[in-house]
């Protein structure tokens, strides 16, 4: 009869340190709260399948508190890999994701804290590996719409082979590849082969420009000379005859009166008579 009583006793006083001993927890904005359950005496314990929503909740001793973020974060990869044409290239990748809410204790039991390092990480870097080293370099670092290819290609990888097929409780919000940049080396080996070829072009411009002024010049010789043998004249009753011209032309557009007094080649310039000279 004793014994029992102490028993009982016994009982009571861990009882009521128990109560003592528990305390309150309060769940930040933006979490939910996970109770787990780890008795001393009786019962299983484990997950309870419930969350706990913002604000104060009171737990026993025995029961841990695992708080979850809700919110959107983003967990980022850093890639040193090869492209199609075994050109390395280097880049980071974004995965933004969040739990879902409500399934918080799902999350922890099967899969716990450490769900994206243990059961994300890796099949997200092959994912993104897979389809960067399909493209050749030059598309990867030049054409703007690659990089949207790449997201959509590895969102919808993460989403098909990896959150759908273990159900995960997990939200894919949105996948981003970053700027894909060569090594520093080729990037420099790149910048002076541009320069190159642009110095290439210049001097292939350069060239035509000179071809098309020589020509130019030919021509307007050929024309000058068909000009000069209609009008009957000497190469140099010619120059006296379009230095006139010109400084007429002087004349003809100054401001104010303009008086030209020049000098003519020593041979006099015999126009060919009209048909009113008679």
């Amino acid at each position: 009869m004793r014994q029992g009583a102490w028993f009982m006793l016994g009982m009571v006083g861990i009882v009521g340190a128990s109560l003592s001993a528990s305390g309150c927890v309060a769940i930040e904005a933006g979490h939910e709260g996970v109770m787990v359950e780890q008795p001393f005496f009786f019962g299983h314990g484990g997950v309870d399948p419930s969350p706990t929503k913002t604000g104060r909740v009171w737990v026993a001793p025995t029961t841990k508190v695992i708080e979850v973020d809700i919110r959107p974060l983003q967990y980022s990869e850093h890639f040193d890999i090869i492209s199609a044409e075994n050109a390395p290239v280097s880049f980071d990748a974004f995965l933004i994701a969040n739990v879902v809410e409500g399934r918080t204790p799902e999350l922890i039991g099967r899969y716990g804290t450490t769900w994206y390092q243990n059961n994300v990480k890796e099949a997200f870097r092959t994912f993104v590996r897979e389809e960067v080293q399909r493209y050749p370099l030059f598309q990867l670092t030049t054409d703007p719409t690659t990089r949207t290819k790449l997201q959509d290609a590895i969102a919808r990888e993460v989403q098909n082979k990896l959150i759908d097929k273990q159900n995960m409780p997990i939200r894919l919000n949105r996948v981003v590849v970053g700027s894909i940049l060569p090594p520093k080396g080729v990037v420099e080996q790149t910048t002076q082969t541009i320069v190159q070829e642009q110095r290439k072009m210049t001097m292939v411009e350069f060239q035509k420009a000179e071809e098309a002024r020589e020509k130019a010049e030919k021509q307007r010789g050929i024309a000058d000379r068909a000009y000069r043998e209609s009008l009957g004249l000497t190469a140099p009753e010619f120059v006296d005859l379009r230095r006139i011209e010109v400084q007429k032309e002087i004349v003809q557009h100054a401001p104010t009166a303009l008086t030209v007094i020049m000098g003519l080649e020593r041979v006099g310039i015999n126009m060919p008579s009209s048909g009113t000279d008679r």
